[in-house]
């Protein structure tokens, strides 16, 4: 429940971003004084950090989440926040660390990373009072459990933010290797070599609605409760092909690495555009048909 995340008490950022699995090794090398490197404002100040290949790390408001059909969900436009303040003459600081927090969610999205989550709490400053006090936080703690992009818009830099990564009803290959590389003893690095427009992906999943959308069989059902298929590129992102749902659909494992490898593979292709171009084709007759 969401009354549950909010914090009572304070604990410093430095413990709670070293607890998330961040390296903090500069955070206490490019500070002076030995004894208070865990207040060195090079860091402790930020909104977002940022290690490659690992994971983000997001400090955001409880006062911002909300309680969603059971999940808990966090919506905000951090690039707008910025452009915002820099137009009404708002400190260069605000500017830069919302910037800085829009940019580590691009970095999380091209290399498929998960998110950790600071919950804060205490007095927020209002968005139109750019020249006001700073924000008192008075309560912060880390959410146990990883967050994922369920949503961005490369345009606007809108985002939505969803507790859990394998807390939906349907997941993919891709939510596995989020919660792979959130396992804190993991050191091995997968990356994504092309963009995956995490919203494509639901929405397709939820389209499939747990069933192979080439044999027509159920995927199977994990420790979770969700059902877990795999999605794929009809056209390979590689070979021009858009990541939109026409060209995106859910797979059993099974059937993934025949639409990859089999003999028959571009017959596959051909039937799912065909299907996705408009033409009335259920899973039965792709599956029969192929």
């Amino acid at each position: 429940m969401l009354a549950d995340l909010k914090p009572h008490r304070k604990d410093l950022v430095f413990d709670l971003v070293e607890e998330a699995g961040f390296d903090t090794t500069d955070w206490v090398e490019s500070f002076k004084h030995a004894a208070g490197y865990k207040a060195n404002p090079k860091y402790c100040y930020e909104w977002a950090y940022v290690q490659p290949g690992k994971l983000i790390i997001l400090n955001l408001w409880h006062s911002n989440m909300d309680e969603e059909h059971g999940q808990i969900v966090h919506r905000g436009t951090f690039r707008a926040d910025a452009e915002f303040r820099r137009l009404k003459g708002g400190k260069q600081q605000w500017v830069d660390r919302a910037r800085r927090l829009d940019e580590a969610l691009q970095v999380a999205l091209r290399k498929n990373l998960p998110v950790r989550v600071i919950i804060v709490d205490g007095d927020r400053r209002e968005k139109e009072a750019v020249d006001g006090p700073s924000s008192k936080v008075r309560f912060r703690k880390l959410d146990p459990e990883p967050w994922t992009i369920t949503a961005y818009d490369w345009e606007t830099g809108a985002c939505e933010l969803t507790r859990g990564i394998l807390e939906g009803r349907f997941v993919d290959q891709f939510d596995l290797e989020q919660t792979s590389k959130s396992a804190p003893e993991r050191r091995e690095v997968t990356t994504s070599s092309f963009i995956r427009d995490p919203a494509v992906r639901r929405r397709v999943l939820a389209r499939a609605n747990g069933r192979c959308e080439l044999c027509g069989e159920p995927g199977f059902k994990m420790a979770s409760g969700a059902v877990y298929l795999e999605t794929h590129h009809v056209v390979p992102l590689a070979d021009g092909g858009d990541d939109h749902e026409s060209n995106v659909v859910a797979l059993c494992a099974n059937d993934h690495r025949r639409a990859h490898f089999a003999d028959n593979r571009e017959e596959i292709a051909r039937r799912f555009q065909v299907r996705n171009g408009g033409a009335s084709m259920s899973v039965s007759e792709v599956a029969v048909t192929s």
